[in-house]
């Protein structure tokens, strides 16, 4: 399988993947438990949320895995991009809604790390932080294969 292939599935990979975990997010999330305010559950979610990306990260690695590296990277930027911000603004984009002002429940979140001292994640905060983890996922899918070359 050539190099342009092999990164092009791991591209579309993680792009579903992260399109399907804010997707459920929202079906999960707000269709469910804000609808009959079950927030008293927010543990119990979150348990199962992290496990989807779990799940998520483990098929897309065994279907990569013959890729080599880019099963890692497929890994990594999944999980970065799901806790560092591009998840949050996905579920919003999907649901047609602004993203808040404010978004404490994001505040112990340490891949957002592009926010004030001591205050709550803003929205500010979290594109800056998507769009930081996009742009180092994006530089790595493009200088792996020319470091690789010169090799």
């Amino acid at each position: 399988m050539t190099l342009h292939t092999v990164r092009r599935r791991a591209a579309v990979a993680l792009a579903l993947a992260l399109g399907f975990y804010a997707l459920s997010d929202i079906l999960l999330w707000q269709r469910i438990f804000e609808a009959h305010k079950l927030s008293a559950f927010d543990s119990e979610y979150q348990t199962g949320h992290v496990a989807i990306l779990v799940g998520l990260i483990g098929v897309g690695a065994v279907l990569l895995i013959d890729s080599g590296l880019w099963a890692l990277w497929f890994g990594g930027a999944l999980y970065t991009m799901a806790f560092g911000g591009a998840a949050d603004v996905l579920y919003y984009w999907f649901d047609g809604r602004p993203i808040p002002d404010v978004l404490p429940w994001l505040d112990r979140s340490r891949l957002i790390f592009i926010r004030p001292f001591g205050g709550d994640v803003t929205n500010a905060d979290v594109l800056a932080s998507a769009a930081f983890w996009l742009g180092v996922w994006l530089a790595a899918l493009l200088l792996f294969p020319r470091i690789r070359l010169r090799r």
